[in-house]
C-alpha cells in the first residue's frame, strides 16, 4: 500500500512537473499584447442571458455522454448515478493533473455496476474513443469550410492518428479475444487479469443499431457543447456560425489533449484565442470570450463534482462506522455468552 501511494504520488509530480511549463508558454502566447484590463471589464459585462443558455448546453452535453456511457459499459445502474460519476471524474480532472479522474470513474463504475476492473476500464477507454472520432470527424467537415492554416492541420493530423490507432487497439483486442479464449482466470495474477478483462470489454461486439445510437449519442453531446460555445461568444458580443462554432469545439477539445496543468489552463486560452483570430476576432475579445467558456463548464463542475465526491466519503464512512458497531456488538454478545459457569450442552444453549 505505502508502495503504490507513493508511485501514485510520483505519477502526479511527473505530470505536473511536464504540464505546468507547457500551460506557462501557453497562457503566454495567448495573454500577450492583450489589455487584460478590457478583457476584465468583457468578462465582467458578460450577459446573463446567453450564460444560462451556454449552461444549458453543457448540462444536456454531460447527460448525454452518462447515457452514451452506461451503454457502452452495460450496466444495470440509473443514469441518474451514472451522471454523478460523470460530474465527480470532471472534478477530479479540474484540480488533478494526469486525468486521473478517468481512472477513478472507470473504478466507480466497476463497482456501482458488479464488473470486474477492467470492464470498468474499457468502458472509458471505448467512452473516450468515442470522443476523439466524434470530435476529429466534426474538425474535418468544417474545416474546408474555415481555414488551412498550418497549427490546424497539426491538430487533425494528430486527432486522425490517434483516432487510427484507437480502431486498430479495437480490432487488435478482436483478434486476441477470438485466438486466446480466456482460461484459468482464477489462477492468474492481478495485473494479468485486469489486462485480460480489459482486452474483453474492448473486443465485445456491437450490434449496428446500438453502434448507430452511441454515434448519435456523441454528435448530439458535441454539437451541445458547440452550442455553449456559441452562447457564450454571444454573452462577449461575438457572433460565430454554426461552422465556426464545430470548428471551434474541434479545435478546442482536441487539441487539450497537450499535457498540461489541472483545468488546462494556458492550453485551453490559446486555442480558442487562436481559433477565434480565424474569424478576425481580436485578441482581447477572444480571451474574454475563453475565459468565459472555460468557467461556464469549470466552476459548475468543480463545485459540484467536489460535493458529490465529499457526500461520497461521508456515506462510506458512515457505513464503515456501521459496520464496526455491530462487529464490536458481536463481539460483546460472544464473550457474555463464554462468561465463567455457562457451559453448552451439546450445543444446546442450556447452562449446568
Amino acid at each position: 500500500m505505502v508502495d503504490a501511494h507513493r508511485h501514485r504520488q510520483r505519477a502526479l509530480a511527473v505530470a505536473l512537473a511536464a504540464g505546468l511549463p507547457i500551460s506557462a508558454v501557453f497562457l503566454w502566447l495567448a495573454v500577450r499584447d492583450a489589455d487584460l484590463g478590457a478583457v476584465a471589464r468583457t468578462v465582467g459585462e458578460a450577459r446573463p442571458a446567453p450564460l444560462a443558455g451556454a449552461l444549458a448546453c453543457l448540462a444536456l452535453v454531460y447527460w448525454l455522454q452518462a447515457v452514451r456511457w452506461r451503454r457502452i459499459a452495460r450496466v444495470e445502474v440509473g443514469r441518474r448515478r451514472v451522471l454523478e460519476l460523470v460530474i465527480a471524474a470532471v472534478a477530479v480532472n479540474n484540480v488533478v493533473p494526469g486525468r486521473v479522474g478517468d481512472l477513478l470513474r472507470a473504478r466507480w463504475i466497476s463497482r456501482a455496476g458488479n464488473l470486474p476492473g477492467g470492464r470498468g476500464l474499457a468502458s472509458v477507454v471505448l467512452d473516450r474513443g468515442s470522443d476523439v472520432i466524434v470530435l476529429t470527424g466534426l474538425l474535418l467537415v468544417s474545416l474546408p469550410l474555415v481555414t488551412d492554416e498550418p497549427w490546424v492541420d497539426r491538430i487533425v493530423v494528430a486527432a486522425v492518428a490517434v483516432a487510427a490507432c484507437f480502431v486498430a487497439g479495437i480490432l487488435a483486442a478482436h483478434a486476441y479475444a477470438r485466438r486466446r479464449p480466456r482460461e484459468r482466470r482464477a489462477e492468474r495474477k492481478l495485473l494479468r487479469r485486469l489486462a485480460r478483462d480489459t482486452l474483453d470489454g474492448l473486443s465485445e461486439p456491437v450490434r449496428p443499431l446500438e453502434g448507430v445510437l452511441l454515434l448519435v449519442l456523441g454528435v448530439g453531446a458535441w454539437l451541445a457543447w458547440a452550442g455553449a460555445a456559441s452562447f457564450c461568444a454571444w454573452s462577449v458580443g461575438i457572433e460565430l456560425s454554426l461552422v465556426e462554432a464545430v470548428f471551434v469545439t474541434g479545435a478546442i477539445n482536441l487539441g487539450v489533449a497537450i499535457p498540461s496543468s489541472p483545468g488546462f489552463v494556458g492550453t485551453y486560452q490559446w486555442l480558442a484565442v487562436s481559433a477565434l483570430a480565424l474569424f478576425g476576432v481580436e485578441r482581447g475579445a477572444a480571451l474574454a470570450f475563453a475565459v468565459v467558456l472555460q468557467a461556464s463548464w469549470y466552476i459548475p463542475t468543480t463545485l459540484l463534482g467536489g460535493a458529490l465526491l465529499v457526500a461520497r466519503m461521508r456515506g462510506r464512512a458512515r457505513v464503515s462506522a456501521s459496520r464496526r458497531g455491530r462487529s464490536r456488538g458481536a463481539e460483546g454478545v460472544r464473550h457474555s455468552c463464554l462468561t465463567p459457569g455457562a457451559v453448552d450442552i451439546d450445543g444446546s444453549g442450556t447452562r449446568a
